[in-house]
């Protein structure tokens, strides 16, 4: 099954706790789309290369999406 969401990151602060999430998820597929870019959700450089002024669209996939989407939450829209 595969997560589809938004979420706010609101700064440099915040694309480093979202990265710290990630990291604890290596194995899963995450990534972030902020209108015609996609970038993997792992890389905190591809995060920040993203507009952030913005919501921006998350896919999940991966064995412990479940878990991973639990721990979202503060970064929902």
């Amino acid at each position: 099954m595969m997560y589809n969401g938004k979420i706010l990151i609101s700064g440099i602060d915040s694309a480093r706790d979202f990265v710290a999430l990630t990291a604890g998820f290596p194995h899963m597929r995450i990534m972030l789309n902020s209108h015609e870019y996609t970038v993997d959700a792992h890389s905190i450089i591809g995060i920040l290369s993203l507009d952030l002024s913005q919501p921006l669209d998350i896919t999940v996939d991966g064995e412990d999406e479940e878990q991973f989407v639990a721990q979202l939450k503060p970064f929902t829209v």
